[in-house]
């Protein structure tokens, strides 16, 4: 077989530099920028302000630290506008099997809710991919308490979503709850070119809605070593009830070459900046003794996890995933959950994306290095 003249690039495309981005910047030493702003000014802004700014470029407010409240206006009043469903997209979120992972219920819903054009009209990509990203609240929540759950337009968005979860009044919320939550989500809103971002920019390239990009992005997250890894972590150490049976599983895990859910990243030689806020939440809020004990498991697979490859000469640490799911279980999210909660605000980077990409597309089409069989002669 002839060889190939063309130079094959690192598996899983690592280090390619295959476009431009003004939308996020991942430095390995530590540091998330979303369009010059670092994660560190940003983690106490409302949710839909964050989105503003990744989607539109829209400067923050510079005012006092947030505390939840009432819709804002900008991108907030526009979410807030389409928060509900309508009675046909009831019917569709009514119609889907019981039993489906949330994941597969956002992937298969996205085309689903794209607002209907007339026939030979362009589609606003930003207004559609917004309105989609409006009613996944409603969507998730339906399903979870299999009926349709009417979201209070009024409140911001985290305060929104937790009140319809929690089946209470905005005044019953734990305020403390809701500035978790939204920290989680400003924290999840983008991470460039992550697997679920590259995604939908393939699919946008072909011409294909929006709609359809956020299903590819949400098809890349649902796997556990992407999104996933935020319920697998939690579930991981429910397992581990003692300090000797989580230094075992590590000993298990590194003897057989596996790998950890929740621990380490490939963008950072350091750790990753998201999850030093969202342990401090979940140090804040893990309050009652089943909580508490779950942290302290965290803590000590964490620590386990650290000292055995510092032996090995390697620094791994947590990413945003591993401490991510106490901070939701707190809050009321069931375990299944999790990972559609963090496409909730994953889906504005995707739509930020698609914009970008749309502005100067190309079809991606990468080459491969034909290994097969030489045709017969």
């Amino acid at each position: 077989m002839a060889e190939s003249k063309q130079q094959m690039a690192p598996k899983g495309l690592a280090g390619v530099v295959v476009d431009q981005t003004t939308i996020a910047d991942v430095q390995a030493d530590g540091h998330l920028i979303y369009r010059g702003y670092g994660i560190e000014q940003l983690v106490e802004r409302p949710w839909a302000e964050v989105a503003a700014l990744v989607v539109d470029g829209t400067t923050p407010h510079n005012s006092e630290a947030w505390q939840p409240g009432t819709v804002g206006t900008g991108m907030g009043a526009e979410l807030a506008e389409h928060c509900n469903l309508t009675p046909e997209e009831q019917a569709i979120v009514g119609a889907l099997p019981r039993g489906l992972h949330p994941m597969r219920v956002i992937q298969a819903l996205c085309p689903a809710l794209l607002p209907a054009i007339q026939a030979g009209q362009a589609q606003d990509t930003r207004a559609a991919g917004l309105y989609v990203a409006a009613k996944l609240p409603a969507v998730i929540l339906s399903y979870l308490h299999e009926q349709h759950m009417l979201l209070n337009a009024e409140l911001d968005d985290a305060s929104r979503f937790l009140a319809a979860l929690q089946q209470c009044a905005p005044e019953e919320l734990d305020p403390t709850h809701v500035l978790a939550f939204n920290c989680a989500q400003v924290l999840q809103l983008e991470h460039s070119f992550n697997a679920g971002a590259f995604a939908a920019r393939v699919v946008a390239s072909t011409l294909a809605d929006v709609g359809a990009a956020f299903t590819a992005g949400f098809a890349a997250l649902s796997g556990p070593l992407h999104g996933g890894a935020d319920q697998a972590a939690l579930q991981l150490v429910d397992t581990l009830p003692t300090a000797d049976a989580i230094e075992a599983y590590v000993d298990e895990v590194l003897a057989e070459g596996g790998r950890l859910p929740g621990m380490g990243h490939r963008e950072y030689r350091v750790r990753d900046p998201r999850a030093v806020f969202l342990e401090r939440w979940a140090e804040r809020l893990a309050t009652a003794p089943q909580h508490a004990e779950t942290l302290w498991r965290l803590k000590t697979l964490d620590r386990v996890f650290r000292q055995r490859m510092q032996a090995l000469g390697k620094e791994v640490h947590a990413n945003v995933e591993f401490y991510k799911g106490l901070v939701y279980r707190v809050v009321g999210l069931p375990d299944e959950y999790f990972t559609a909660a963090f496409g909730m605000a994953r889906v504005f980077g995707y739509l930020a994306h698609v914009v970008e990409n749309n502005q100067d597309s190309r079809i991606y089409r990468p080459a491969a290095q034909y290994v097969g069989q030489s045709c017969a002669t």
